[in-house]
This record gives structure tokens, sequence and C-alpha cells, in this order.
């Protein structure tokens, strides 16, 4: 297995705000919780598989927060250092999350064609209503890849394949919403969701790659 090893282009601001929520006669008397990190990655890199653990990984029940001088596999994929924060506020029962990471860079696309991505900082929160969830998130630096100022949930950008009509190296959902169904007012946002050669060859790079993740459920 290919080691993860933990170590210790400023451009426009991108920030989004996604909402979920359900009917008050849906809620229960149960307590909000929330969870986040900072990123993750579970790849297979040349047959053998190559992995990142939820990094500085936090939850409001138990580890309330996090922090990390960074992470890496090698030559392929970094997380600079961050910080994460879980809680729930005893008062109003709100539950929130933040993550807040540094640089993050992908430079394992270049060997095929494809560009670095790179990002120069990202946050994301998200927090508890009465009868559902909100995230927020923003993003700075981001090069190797366009993005609308005014990002929609679920935009996915695919990173095409150095000559026509071959497979694609990647797609990349920017603003990843992901709620229950039926929903029931929880919801996970991702920053950015990356997957490597979709649709193979199984002789490349596969597996996906989290950055800036944060899920709250209110009852």
């Amino acid at each position: 297995m290919r080691n993860a090893r933990r170590t210790g282009t400023v451009g426009l601001a991108i920030a989004g705000l996604v909402l979920i929520g359900v009917t008050p006669a849906q809620a229960a008397d149960w307590e909000a919780v929330s969870a986040g990190s900072l990123g993750s990655a579970n790849l297979i890199l040349d047959g053998e598989p190559a992995g990142i653990e939820p990094i500085a990984a936090c939850d409001s029940e138990d580890a309330t927060s996090g922090s990390t001088s960074g992470a890496e596999i090698e030559d392929f994929v970094e997380f600079a250092s961050g910080s994460t924060t879980c809680t729930r506020d005893e008062s109003n029962g709100v539950a929130t999350a933040r993550v807040i990471g540094g640089r993050f860079r992908l430079d394992g696309l270049r060997s095929y064609g494809g560009p670095r991505i790179r990002m120069t900082s990202y946050s994301a929160t998200c927090n508890t209503t009465a009868t559902g969830s909100q995230a927020s998130f923003q993003f700075t630096g981001l090069t190797g890849v366009e993005v609308p100022s005014n990002m929609p949930p679920n935009h996915k950008v695919t990173i095409p394949g150095r000559r026509p009509h071959a497979k694609p190296l990647a797609t990349i959902v920017f603003n990843e919403k992901i709620v229950p169904s039926p929903p029931d007012g929880s919801m996970t946002v991702n920053l950015m969701h990356i997957k490597l050669f979709p649709k193979g060859p199984a002789t490349r790079p596969s597996g996906d790659i989290v950055v800036g993740s944060v899920s709250c459920a209110p009852f």
C-alpha cells in the first residue's frame, strides 16, 4: 500500500449557500449532531491501494475539534495544514461544523495530460435549523479548472482526455449536496469531490478525493 504522509495563485473567492429543510411535523425530540473533515482520499494507484483517512475529523458527540499539519500521497495529492470544529450549543440545540483548510493540490493528472489543480484556501460550514440544515462554503485561488462565480449545488466539471474521444481523466463535483431519500433535514456538503478515470481503463488511477466535508443533522 502506498503510504499517505502527513506533513507540516490567489484568485477570486467563490462562495455559496445550500439549504435543506423538512416540515416541523417530521422533527423528533432528538439532539442535533454535526461532523466534518478537511478531506480524504481512497485511491488505487499502480494497482495498489493508497489512501488518506478523513483529515482532522471532528464530530459534535466526541472529538469536537481537530487539526493537522498536512497530509499527502507523494507526487499525487496534497492537503496543507488546517483545522476543524464541531459543536452543539446546549442553550438552543444548534449543531455546527466548520472546516478551514490551507493549500490543496492535485498533481496526479499531469502524467496523463491533465491539469495541475490547486486551491489556495477553502472553508465549509454547516449548521442545523429548527426544520433542517444549511451549509456554506468558500475557496480562493482555484487553478486548473474553471467554475462559475455563482456556484449551483452539484456543479459537475469533466476533465477531458488528451486526445479526441478519449475517456475522461476525471470528473469533479463542486458544492456536492448529499441528502437522504426521503429527506429528513440532514445534509452532507463536500466542497469538491473528484473521481479519477471514472470510465477506466483499469490500468489508470481510480478512486475518490474529497475536499472540505461537513455534515449536519437536526433531529
